[in-house]
């Protein structure tokens, strides 16, 4: 049966066509767009119509990096984002787990930068929590963990343990752990993290991508499968969901290097299905908010650190030079600038030595320069911005991290836009909730929670920061031809929202509803 949008404005991010006054789909396909008269004449008498109700109709977004199979393990965790001292991060945990018979107490989503204490966790303080049990506290950049008195032991770490390459393992003034560990050290517990049995977390995974096609969203790159254990149980789900006409966003994983090569897959030609394994994950540094990403320049307050790589060089570029050369997808882990250099450094020696085209992502890409971004465009690769840094941290990068000036040039989409260099947005989920509308104002507006405009000459308009969550984000994965756009032929995935937000004032476009999501021609959330 046919089905036609009418009563609103449909933008569809095609420059064939930019705008129309109806949409007319079959099965999961647009099948024409045009005006109201044209396409009732299309649909025919039997058609099904739906009510746009004034509202604005755009392709379905889609986030190019978060971790949608990671995010829904979370669901089941202590959430300890709104905590504001330290006090209440030990009742947020004992809450969440009383009554309740597990082995490790989990949570996510502590920021020690937006506490009142002025201090990090220590084991000491999760200990109040829970002293019998072993709790594991992740913070919100993924980068760094802490642990309790019981989980150092339940774990095995002692005054005498090394960390492994490319981590580190704090100890107090009488060299015992202080509960926190970063990078590999904190990803080796990180990944012990076991993902529930099959059926129950094909619930939570099916709750998880509710939560996205209510913001919007028909489409994830769900990037760095293995950073948890149990990626057949990860895989296997999404496969069920598909079968049983489920998964209502498509999804594209990027696994880490030694997942992927488990996996044998194909070099990506196209996306033509729901799940597609297309991509290999990388990293090479860490977090700014955690001084773990590796910097040209040190540290605000720390004048003899300038962060670190996770990864040997010679490794690193080996392994870009290996995925590149065998026709795969790339997504690289790069924050500061020092390892933004060498992750384009290393795609360009690759490049040298395979000349194939690549849309190898650059992800984060927090300080990158401007020649960095024109090396970028020389190379192929796309930069895909976490713009929400600068509502979310921004005041804490310019007093205690970078410095104002370094901060007010971070994620500098104005740039890459005025160069012609494609680019995507993300909000990282779990490390920001899941949302495209208000990173898109971020990107647009570049004010930070205390209402300051970081670098307004780097601001990009609003057409190119929903460009990076449709059009471009449907280039990053090789898409283009199918999504992206909404043009005749092509996935009918689309969004409705309260206002067009290419075109209304920038400071509301935060304030933008979504009122329908439809996935492959089926309604898949409605407010």
């Amino acid at each position: 049966m046919k089905t036609i949008y009418e009563n609103g404005i449909i933008v569809t991010m095609d420059p064939n066509q930019p705008q129309a006054q109806s949409l007319v789909t079959e099965g999961d396909k647009i099948l024409a767009i045009g005006s109201q008269r044209d396409m009732f004449d299309l649909a025919g008498p039997g058609c099904k119509v739906v009510d746009l109700q004034q509202g604005v109709l755009f392709p379905g977004f889609n986030e190019t990096h978060n971790h949608l199979s990671w995010y829904a393990i979370f669901k089941t965790q202590a959430f300890l984002g709104n905590c504001r001292t330290i006090a209440d991060i030990v009742k947020a945990i004992a809450n969440h787990y009383e009554n309740t018979d597990s082995e490790v107490l989990r949570a996510y989503g502590y920021d020690d930068t937006g506490l009142l204490d002025g201090r990090e966790i220590t084991r000491q303080d999760l200990d109040q929590a829970c002293s019998d049990k072993p709790v594991v506290v992740m913070h919100v950049s993924a980068h760094v963990g802490f642990l309790n008195t019981k989980a150092l032991e339940f774990y095995n770490i002692t005054s005498n343990r090394k960390p492994p390459a490319g981590g580190t393992i704090h100890f107090d003034e009488q060299g015992l752990p202080t509960g926190r560990l970063d990078e590999h050290a904190w990803f080796e517990i990180a990944a012990k993290s076991p993902v529930p049995g099959s059926s129950d977390y094909k619930i939570l995974l099916k709750a998880a991508i509710k939560d996205y096609n209510s913001q919007g969203f028909t489409g994830v790159h769900d990037a760095g499968l293995g950073l948890e254990d149990g990626a057949e149980t990860v895989i296997s789900s999404y496969k069920e969901l598909e079968a049983e006409n489920e998964l209502n966003l498509k999804v594209f994983i990027s696994a880490i290097s030694h997942i992927f090569d488990k996996l044998h897959v194909r070099p990506l030609k196209s996306f033509t299905s729901m799940l597609t394994i297309g991509g290999v994950k990388l990293f090479l540094d860490g977090s700014i908010q955690v001084e773990t990403a590796a910097l040209k320049e040190p540290y605000l307050r720390r004048p003899d650190w300038r962060g670190e790589f996770i990864m040997d060089g010679d490794e690193f570029s080996e392994l870009v030079e290996k995925y590149h050369c065998a026709g795969h997808h790339i997504s690289i882990h790069g924050n500061g600038d020092a390892a933004i250099e060498k992750i384009i450094t290393a795609v360009e020696q690759a490049q040298r030595k395979c000349s194939l085209p690549s849309r190898h992502m650059l992800i984060h890409c927090q300080t990158v320069s401007k020649k960095q971004l024109l090396r970028m465009r020389g190379c192929g690769m796309v930069p895909s911005f976490f713009a929400m840094h600068i509502h979310h941290w921004g005041d804490r990068h310019a007093n205690l991290f970078l410095g104002e000036e370094r901060a007010h040039r971070i994620n500098p989409v104005g740039e890459a836009e005025a160069m012609g260099l494609p680019f995507t947005l993300h909000v990282d989920t779990p490390v920001r909730p899941v949302q495209a509308l208000h990173s898109i104002h971020t990107a647009v507006n570049r004010v930070t929670s205390a209402g300051k405009q970081f670098g307004g000459h780097l601001c990009c308009t609003p057409y190119s920061a929903v460009c990076a969550y449709t059009s471009m984000a449907a280039y990053c994965s090789r898409s283009e031809q199918v999504r992206g756009t909404l043009s005749p032929g092509k996935y009918a995935d689309m969004v409705l929202l309260s206002k067009d937000i290419t075109s209304c004032p920038k400071d509301t476009i935060k304030d933008t509803s979504v009122w329908m999501t439809i996935s492959n021609g089926r309604l898949v959330y409605e407010s």
